[in-house]
């Protein structure tokens, strides 16, 4: 997430990216009447149950729900790229899953194969949605999808737009691992709290949000590198003056540790997601303070080599 964290829940505009960190699902028909599932994350989990009984991973359960399939199976779920040391890094690696196992079992049960398009991504969020209790805004559906660099935004009825983007010649960025993970779910529930709480004070933080994340996604629209990495550093600050109003730590202390760091060197750096922990992002468009950024914070922290990846879905059949 770049731009647009918290305020994309109530249309604002966001700006996401789909880095080179993979999901891989492979799906065959079974040997025998049972269906196998084996779940690679830090470590390997593996169940055998009937056709139609429950997996016991619900990312698994709720889509064969959705979409039953008329025959048992051999799975593999493979997550385990987006995880350093044990811990979950904060990649999307909920979307990732839902976006590659219903892709994969939707064309392994010769429903369809699902393309990129509108329709998939309302499918996807709504999935995606179905296993958060209804929350979440589905922007990192948007990104394992389609790839690349996306603008996302809702429209008033909660539908997901997706539109391609690009990062403004010249910039180049990294992510950065704090070592402690973040529940997206705790920090949306007390943001709507706080909402409800404080309804004058959120529409103004609202409004500051929107903003800046209209400003940044324009700078990008348009290349002016310097207004983009302005509005990165903005967002940061007005997610920190979120998290004082809503009494939630957004930016941890790890994260402001980095940021000075960031600040001593010109490079503009945000926490990414919903706060608490996880991963943030970098961004320059002078490589050297990049690398010197990199080479300070790693000492520390986890500096990862992110790309942006531009294939998004990808579903392969086997003759």
């Amino acid at each position: 997430m770049v731009l647009g964290e918290y305020a994309v829940l109530n249309g604002a505009p966001a700006m996401v990216l789909a880095v080179n960190r993979y999901c891989y699902a492979e799906i065959n028909p079974s040997k025998d009447d049972y269906c196998r599932l084996i779940v690679r994350t830090t470590q390997d989990q593996t169940v055998k149950f009937e056709q139609g009984m429950p997996s016991g991973f619900e990312i698994v359960d709720t889509i064969l729900r959705f979409f039953p399939g008329p025959r048992t199976y051999s799975a593999e779920l493979d997550t385990s790229e987006l995880f350093k040391d044990g811990i979950k890094i904060g990649l999307g690696s909920s979307a990732a899953v839902v976006t590659a196992w219903a892709g994969a079992w939707m064309a392994f049960s010769g429903q369809d194969l699902v393309a990129a398009d509108r329709k998939t991504l309302r499918t996807f969020v709504g999935l995606h949605r179905a296993m958060q209790g209804g929350a979440g805004s589905g922007v990192d559906v948007s990104a394992s999808l389609y790839g690349g660099v996306t603008h996302f935004q809702l429209d008033d009825c909660a539908e997901p737009h997706a539109s391609a983007l690009q990062l403004p010649k010249g910039v180049v960025f990294a992510g950065v691992f704090t070592g402690s993970a973040a529940t997206t779910s705790d920090y949306l529930k007390r943001y709507k709290q706080w909402q409800v709480e404080a309804p004058g004070e959120a529409e103004i933080q609202q409004r500051v949000m929107v903003e800046i994340s209209k400003n940044g996604i324009s700078a990008a629209d348009t290349n002016d590198a310097d207004g983009f990495l302005e509005a990165i550093v903005e967002y940061g600050r007005a997610l920190e003056m979120l998290g004082t109003k809503m009494g939630a730590k957004i930016f941890t202390q790890e994260h402001c540790h980095v940021k000075r760091t960031a600040e001593l060197l010109g490079v503009s750096y945000k926490m990414s997601g919903a706060g608490g922990g996880d991963v943030g992002l970098a961004f320059s468009s002078d490589l050297d303070a990049l690398e010197e950024f990199k080479k300070r914070v790693d000492k520390e922290y986890c500096v990862l080599e992110l790309e942006i990846d531009t294939n998004g879905l990808h579903v392969e059949i086997d003759a």
